[in-house]
């Protein structure tokens, strides 16, 4: 984090915590603590930027794509995530049915390593299937 906080400032931590928690927040709903997202629709790059970086002012959208790929890049140099690239064909129907390769479209995955690690005592009980107890 101090090396984030020296590239980014307070906002660089914030986005970082922030991060935290739309993994949290993406994982819980399926118990899944794989801790990787690919940035695809639904889960864009454009959602991952309005989650994480969003602007402090209301007239604006949130920061940029560039803002956030500089971000990601501060954290994988941190330590904090790995960034993988997948490069797959962009396809087009036509109108036999056929589908026609059209282009190149290059994906990111952001993973948070030892992410499932990281879950809290709650977590990794629900993730287990064990109910809630309590000690006297």
């Amino acid at each position: 984090m101090q090396y984030v906080q020296n590239q980014l400032g307070s906002a660089g931590v914030a986005g970082v915590y922030r991060l935290y928690e739309v993994f949290t927040e993406r994982f819980a709903v399926d118990n899944d603590f794989s801790g990787s997202i690919l940035l695809s629709p639904p889960t864009s790059e454009i959602w991952l930027v309005n989650e994480v970086l969003p602007s402090d002012d209301p007239r604006e959208r949130g920061s940029t794509l560039k803002e956030l790929m500089h971000f990601l890049a501060i954290c994988e140099n941190a330590g904090i995530v790995e960034l993988e690239k997948h490069e797959s064909d962009c396809l087009t129907m036509q109108d036999d049915g056929s589908q026609k390769v059209t282009g190149k479209k290059v994906w990111a995955t952001v993973t948070i390593p030892g992410f499932a690690a990281l879950a809290d005592e709650y977590s990794t009980r629900k993730q287990k299937g064990k109910a809630l107890e309590t000690t006297r």
